[in-house]
């Protein structure tokens, strides 16, 4: 029974993660060479597109990586809480959802994190 389980998941962690990397669709290698050829040329120029601008570079990263953190953190938990509940370990399902919701939390509403936070410092000190 549990190589079934552990098999299970196996291919499921297999198939999201074919599904998950497979192309939506194939660019055509002349509109992006194009495209490409266009933003050289506008960064050249210095006057398009606000090239070489790193004015908010910490924020853009951010977005980026919080827009992809997002669905890695719940695919993975959500195997990680299949294989708990497969196991019928309670106690570590229920720490694997508290950590996943804290975790999402932080990357889906960090400004109501910082308040929070502050306000537990504004009360403390």
């Amino acid at each position: 029974m549990k190589t079934r389980i552990a098999i299970g998941l196996a291919t499921s962690a297999l198939i999201l993660s074919i599904s998950a990397l497979a192309p939506s669709a194939a660019p055509s290698a002349v509109g992006a060479l194009s495209s490409a050829d266009a933003a050289v040329s506008k960064s050249l120029a210095g006057g398009g597109g606000g090239g070489g601008n790193v004015s908010s570079a910490g924020t853009r990263l951010g977005d980026l990586l919080s827009g992809w953190a997002v669905p890695v953190i719940t695919v993975l938990a959500g195997c990680l809480l299949i294989g708990a509940l497969a196991s019928r370990n309670i106690g570590t399902s229920v720490g694997i959802v508290l950590i996943t919701l804290l975790g999402l939390i932080f990357l889906l509403s960090p400004q109501s994190v910082e308040s929070f936070a502050k306000g537990i410092a504004n009360t403390v000190f």
